[in-house]
């Protein structure tokens, strides 16, 4: 049942616009009601609570301005788009590319989500882990828990294989010779003279050194 319309109404609303964020003992006050019919007239505003401060503190919806995470700081008073801290902290891990550390949620939040949030280990929808000192949050779907880990953590590019130190001056010295030669030719002027080595191990040499027949062809004049 809709609370019983006050004199005070039109002027508590104002006192938002002016404050924007006011405290129930405010409200009270402006309103001259109890604490119960407070909290059910600001149910009817749809008001929102801060997530900080054991949720002290109530704005209308038309006043925050949230930025492009849903989040909005006024005078000490943090508010969401998403509601509670709880609801926020898995909103945030899911739409990171790489998820996030407790250090970027407390950056991003303005406070420590583990102390401020007791049921962290219970975020339905979300996927905890300690990697050295840190404690990660990624999605619990398969999928974006594997982009997102990727990312985070990219593999680190393989090393080429190359040739024995000896065998590589012995390529280079048959490129000096046959500089317009193919992989594949290089490769078959070697095993003819007894070296056992496939096209691949050439072809990564040249690569690794830049020589690779793309760029050699480059380099030399036209004729």
């Amino acid at each position: 049942m809709r609370p019983r319309s006050t004199e005070y109404e039109p002027q508590t609303l104002q006192a938002f616009k002016l404050r924007k964020v006011l405290t129930i003992a405010q409200l009270c006050a402006l309103l001259r009601l109890s604490v119960p019919t407070v909290h059910r007239r600001l149910k009817e505003w749809r008001a929102l609570s801060s997530y900080n401060a054991s949720g002290r503190y109530h704005t209308l919806p038309s006043v925050p301005a949230f930025d492009k995470r849903g989040l909005w700081r006024y005078h000490g008073a943090f508010f969401s788009k998403h509601g509670t801290l709880k609801n926020t902290v898995i909103h945030l891990v899911r739409i990171g590319d790489r998820g996030l550390s407790n250090a970027e949620l407390e950056a991003l939040l303005g406070l420590n989500p583990n102390s401020s949030l007791p049921q962290c280990k219970e975020l339905r929808g979300l996927r905890k882990e300690k990697h050295r000192r840190q404690v990660l949050y990624f999605s619990a779907d398969e999928e974006v828990y594997r982009r997102q880990r990727r990312t985070r953590f990219p593999p680190e590019p393989t090393a080429p294989k190359l040739p024995p130190d000896a065998l590589g001056v012995i390529i280079l010295v048959e490129l000096v010779k046959n500089a317009r030669s193919t992989t594949q030719q290089l490769s078959a002027m070697l095993r003819s003279r007894g070296y056992r080595i496939e096209d691949a191990l050439i072809e990564g040499f040249l690569e690794h050194h830049g020589l690779s027949k793309k760029k050699r062809n480059t380099r030399l004049p036209k004729h």
